[in-house]
C-alpha cells in the first residue's frame, strides 16, 4: 500500500534503487539529501516495511529522541549501536564479537540513520570501525548497506566552544565516510503536492521557496556566516496592540468554534523562541477556552 503512494519519478527510483542493493546485499553507502517536507520519512517507513515483510531485519536511528519517535522501531543513534560520550577519533563502538546486538546487525538487511547532519562525525566513523570488526570485512561498514539521511541547511553537530570551522569540520561531509557516500536527492515537496486544491498553494510554493533561498545563503549581501535578511511583508503582522492575541488570531481564525476540531488544531502550530513564550501563549489560549 505504501508502495503505491511513492511518486515514480523521485521517491520510486529512490526506492527501487536501495531495494535492488539491499536484495544482493553487495553493500553501499548513500545518503539521501532533501529538505523538510519532501517525503523522506515515507522512504524509510516504506522501505521498512517492505523488507520486514519479507522476514528481513532493518535498523532505524536517528541522532535525536523526537526524531527517532517517526521511524518505524526508532531507536537514537548513541544508544543502537552503544556509541561512547564523548566520542574521540579513537574509540569504537561498545559492541562486543558474539553479543546479541552483534548477532542482529550480521543479519541487518539495511541501516537506517535519520537526521545524520546533527549527530558528529565521529560517531559514524565508530560505528564504521565497530561493523568492519564485527564482519570481518574492511569495506565501508563492514559491508552493510547503510542510509544516511538529513538536511545540511538544518541543526549541524554542537562542539562546546567551538567556532564555526570547528562545527563544519565535525559534520559527516567532513568525514572520509563522505568519499564513499552516494548521494540521491529528493527535490519534490510532498507538502505543496498535497494542497494543490488550495486556493493558497501558490502562496505555499512561495514560502517554501524564501525558506530555502535563506538556507542556501541566496538572501541578503555576502557574509560569513551571518547575515541580514528582509522578511516579506506578507508574512509579518504589523497591525496589533498585544503581540500574542495577534499570534494567536492569525493563526488560529475563529479559535473558539473550532477549539475542539483536531484536523483544524493538527495543520497550525506557532513556533517560538524560548520556554518562556510558550507558556504565554499557552496561557493565554487557555483562559479563551471555555
Amino acid at each position: 500500500m505504501l508502495l503505491t503512494l511513492l511518486n515514480a519519478d523521485v521517491q520510486g527510483a529512490i526506492f527501487y534503487k536501495i531495494m535492488r542493493v539491499v536484495a544482493s546485499q553487495s553493500g553501499g553507502v548513500y545518503f539521501l539529501y532533501g529538505y523538510g517536507g519532501t517525503g523522506k520519512t515515507f522512504i524509510w517507513k516504506t522501505l521498512s516495511s517492505d523488507i520486514r515483510s519479507n522476514g528481513g531485519i532493518v535498523v532505524t536511528v536517528a541522532s535525536s529522541g523526537i526524531a527517532s519517535l517517526l521511524l518505524p522501531g526508532g531507536r537514537t543513534t548513541h544508544s543502537k549501536f552503544s556509541i561512547p560520550v564523548p566520542t574521540t577519533h579513537n574509540s569504537t563502538c561498545n559492541i562486543l564479537q558474539g553479543s546479541d546486538l552483534a548477532e542482529l546487525l550480521k543479519m541487518t538487511k539495511l541501516i537506517i540513520c535519520d537526521e545524520t547532519p546533527m549527530c558528529h562525525m565521529f560517531s559514524f566513523e565508530e560505528l564504521d570501525k565497530s561493523l568492519k570488526d564485527i564482519m570481518h570485512n574492511d569495506r565501508p561498514f563492514g559491508g552493510k548497506v547503510i542510509v544516511f539521511c538529513g538536511d545540511f541547511r538544518q541543526i549541524l553537530p554542537v562542539v562546546p566552544r567551538g567556532c564555526w570551522s570547528d562545527i563544519v569540520h565535525a559534520s559527516i561531509n567532513a568525514s572520509y565516510i563522505w568519499d564513499h557516500c552516494q548521494i540521491l536527492k529528493l527535490t519534490k515537496n510532498m507538502c505543496l503536492q498535497t494542497n494543490v486544491a488550495n486556493t493558497n498553494s501558490d502562496d505555499l510554493k512561495q514560502f517554501f521557496d524564501w525558506l530555502l533561498d535563506i538556507g542556501d545563503g541566496k538572501l541578503g549581501e555576502t557574509n560569513d556566516g551571518y547575515g541580514k535578511i528582509s522578511i516579506p511583508d506578507e508574512f509579518l503582522i504589523k497591525d496589533f496592540n498585544d503581540p500574542i492575541q495577534a499570534i494567536v488570531e492569525t493563526t488560529y481564525p475563529n479559535l473558539l468554534q473550532d477549539y475542539s476540531n483536531g484536523d483544524f488544531l493538527q495543520k497550525r502550530v506557532v513556533l517560538a523562541s524560548t520556554k518562556d513564550v510558550v507558556d504565554s501563549i499557552n496561557d493565554y489560549v487557555m483562559s479563551l477556552i471555555p
